[in-house]
């Protein structure tokens, strides 16, 4: 810290004539350590917050937050979770965007980090990590989507209370069923008075209700997929090229071409119907035969099932330029050497680590919208969810009409579409659709496990955090 800073906290603590800023401080119970990483030095905070999922179910949800800044009144606050729905907040934790990364073993300083300009806490739902309903009977009633939501709120409201943090920008970000989660909270907060600076959606797409235009949101996902044949060597010779062009034609096809054809396979002659199935087949690196003749349509499963059929493998669902990906997760050992030697936290078993995961995904009841024969079809294919989500995204944008959206997807992701997020947000009202900011990288699901693309990773999730304006 420059002298200049250290003398003006001391002047705001000490001057009787001078408001006393507010001191950043982990909640009262929370085991507290200071920590350095590269120049910037922060306090963690590690502990639990009693939650209830909105109804008689008790549980405890556990955190880790890092706080840098010595007055915290106006310094945004983000509450940082993965998906799943079973999964703790490792991998954005110690992949992404904590200071501290765990590569190969190690924890090291991480340079990506948005600490310099958002304090983080990064929450673990009940079933996960440490977190813990009250008892065995309490624990199905955190396992669904609406009770989940309400946890979740109530745990950041209670959070913001005993770190004396009530006034602080909140930021929400969550990644792939964590979307939803981000969405549905933002709602929330809004209704209990509590506004929401923005939402971070990364690798879910865009929690807004069952899909307005399906047969164009199902021909969008041929960008993502005509990158992968390339990246695999499959794509057709007439339409090779660097994967920008690649994407940019697939996409015109996409649009022009292919999302007509969906929605409408029955006016098509059979000569039409031929051309259709053989562009389609050629943008993917399958054969005609792979496309479906009467919807015209390759499912998510279909399509890594046969890119690399005759050698037996199938496309990674999280990356599809890699067969059989390995566990992205960090590892184990050393997630538990970091809190139970550098954070000094003692309690409890963490889950997935030290005993068994808990069947918190198994278990899971999609509560928001009602499970359909169609719908549960889609899932098997390996498009999404057994339901639907509900519209919370816009319903809280027009809740708070200052709040921001930020989305990122990468292009060999099999369940996410960056044309597909344009499409869905292009056809939101104007008002709403100026407040999103859209990014698409060369990655996967977890587009931040390349290193070069965690650089830029962690330095358009900060320019958000600190409400720079988003291109």
């Amino acid at each position: 810290m420059r002298v200049k800073s250290i003398l003006r906290v001391i002047l705001l603590l000490t001057s009787p004539w001078l408001p006393a800023a507010a001191v950043a401080a982990c909640p009262p119970d929370a085991v507290e350590t200071r920590q350095e990483s590269g120049a910037l030095s922060y306090l963690a905070c590690t502990g639990t917050i009693a939650v209830d999922n909105g109804g008689d179910a008790q549980g405890r949800i556990f955190y880790t937050a890092y706080l840098a800044s010595a007055e915290a009144e106006q310094r945004p606050v983000a509450f940082v979770w993965n998906g799943g729905p079973g999964a703790d907040s490792r991998l954005l934790h110690f992949s992404a965007l904590g200071p501290v990364r765990i590569r190969e073993g190690r924890a090291e300083a991480n340079p990506d980090s948005p600490l310099a300009v958002s304090d983080l806490v990064f929450v673990d739902p009940v079933g996960t990590g440490f977190s813990r309903a009250q008892s065995e009977a309490d624990s199905a009633g955190f396992y669904s989507t609406t009770a989940d939501i309400a946890a979740t709120t109530d745990f950041i409201l209670s959070w913001l209370e005993a770190s004396g943090r009530t006034g602080a920008p909140i930021f929400l970000v969550g990644e792939s069923f964590g979307t939803w989660r981000a969405g549905g909270v933002a709602e929330a907060l809004a209704g209990r008075g509590h506004v929401v600076a923005g939402i971070a959606l990364i690798s879910g797409g865009i929690p807004l209700g069952d899909l307005p235009d399906r047969h164009l949101m199902r021909a969008l996902s041929l960008p993502n997929r005509a990158a992968t044949a390339l990246a695999h060597g499959k794509l057709a010779p007439e339409l090779q090229g660097d994967v920008e062009q690649v994407l940019q034609e697939a996409e015109r096809f996409a649009r022009a071409d292919y999302a007509p054809a969906l929605a409408d396979p029955g006016v098509l002659s059979p000569e039409e119907r031929k051309a259709i199935r053989t562009r389609v087949a050629a943008f993917q690196g399958l054969s005609p035969e792979a496309v479906d003749p009467e919807t015209l349509w390759v499912s998510p499963r279909t399509f890594r099932t046969e890119l690399l059929g005759d050698s037996g493998q199938m496309l990674d669902v999280f990356d599809m330029r890699v067969t059989d990906g390995a566990d992205p997760t960090p590892s184990g050992a050393a997630v538990l050497r970091y809190y139970r030697e550098r954070l000094h936290y003692a309690e409890g078993h963490y889950a997935g680590i030290e005993v068994e995961e808990l069947p918190v995904g198994a278990q899971w009841q999609y509560d928001q919208a009602p499970i359909t024969p169609e719908s549960l079809a889609r899932a098997m294919a390996g498009e999404g969810p057994p339901s639907p989500s509900q519209p919370w995204t816009l319903r809280a944008m027009e809740k708070m009409p200052d709040m921001q959206t930020f989305v990122a997807a990468g292009f060999y992701d099999s369940l996410n579409s960056c044309a597909a997020n344009e499409a869905t947000v292009a056809a939101l009202p104007a008002a709403v659709a100026a407040r999103f900011a859209l990014h698409c990288y060369p990655g996967g699901h977890m587009m931040y496990d390349e290193p070069a693309v965690a650089v830029t990773f962690g330095r358009d999730i900060a320019a958000f955090l600190a409400g720079e304006k988003q291109e």
